[in-house]
């Protein structure tokens, strides 16, 4: 039984170690504001990794209106941003779709072989209509937390 003990310990012990050298994820986040009172918030989580998860929330969409196509913009010169809509590159990211409320929640994991741009970038939502990605109607520039 003292062996068991022993071996378990020495398995806990090594876990905890595992999880020590792992790291804190990097956070970025943006505050969304746009059209019409829509607000919400974007997190970014750069894992140790290398793998990105982003969270998406924005409320204040038309209630049950669809899908919302949303990006991290940047650019080359690394000077993107919301007031310009300058950031001719993007990042994809997985849709918003407006709840009965009009709230949209979205989550896009993002593997490793997806560097996150340097400089400054922005978070963008467009409109769904007349196109499916159409005009900017919520946007907001992402800080280091």
């Amino acid at each position: 039984m003292k062996r068991i003990m022993l071996i378990l310990a020495a398995l806990g012990m090594v876990g905890i170690f595992a999880l020590a050298q792992m790291g804190k994820p990097e956070v970025r986040y943006a505050m969304l504001m746009g059209q019409g009172g829509l607000k919400g918030t974007a997190v970014i989580l750069t894992l140790p990794t290398g793998e990105h998860e982003v969270f998406l929330r924005l409320e204040g969409l038309k209630p049950g209106s669809g899908n919302y196509v949303n990006h991290i913009h940047y650019n080359d010169k690394g000077d993107a941003n919301c007031t310009a809509q300058n950031g001719d590159k993007i990042v994809g990211l997985a849709s918003l779709i407006a709840d009965a409320n009009g709230n949209a929640v979205a989550f896009t994991k993002l593997p490793a072989s997806v560097k996150y741009p340097a400089g400054t970038t922005y978070v963008n939502v467009h409109s769904n209509s007349p196109q499916a990605v159409g005009p900017s109607i919520a946007c907001g520039m992402v800080e280091m937390k």
